[in-house]
């Protein structure tokens, strides 16, 4: 293997770190999620602040954060995921926090809410002004 990068990213908090960096202004996007209390977390955590996006985590006590392997030979690449803590977001955090998100024009969520937190998901879009979904994976479309 000749190279190993750490990259915390996931296709949602990929959309905020390029919006930030496409419209050269740190801080337009705020970014909710669950993670583990562990060191994959304090990594994540850490680099998203230090890029300028506000975060707002739950932090699991029991499950890890999420991580993601990616394998790339030339032009081919293969992901295998373990959503692990992503899974577990409590909709009490969203309710705790729910103000933060008064003034945002836009929210984009992951599909992916729609199968491990739709009450989450169901609260957000009532909340919102506007509600974007990536449709991220065929299967949730039958949800």
């Amino acid at each position: 293997m000749d190279k190993v990068d750490l990259i915390p990213g996931g296709s949602t908090l990929n959309s905020c770190r390029a919006t930030d960096f496409i419209l050269k202004q740190k801080g337009l996007c705020c970014y909710y999620g669950c993670i583990g209390k562990d060191k994959f977390g304090d990594v994540l955590e850490k680099t998203l602040v230090d890029l300028g996006i506000n975060v707002n985590f739950h932090k699991d006590e029991e499950a890890p954060t999420g991580t993601c392997a990616c394998i790339i030979v030339k032009n081919e690449r293969t992901l295998c995921a373990n959503l692990a803590a992503a899974l577990k977001y409590p909709i009490s955090h969203l309710e705790d926090n729910i103000n933060n998100l008064n003034n945002a024009k836009l929210i984009y969520s992951s599909s992916f809410f729609i199968t491990s937190n739709y009450d989450a998901l169901l609260k957000v879009a009532k909340h919102a002004r506007k509600l974007t979904l990536h449709l991220l994976s065929t299967y949730l479309l039958y949800f």
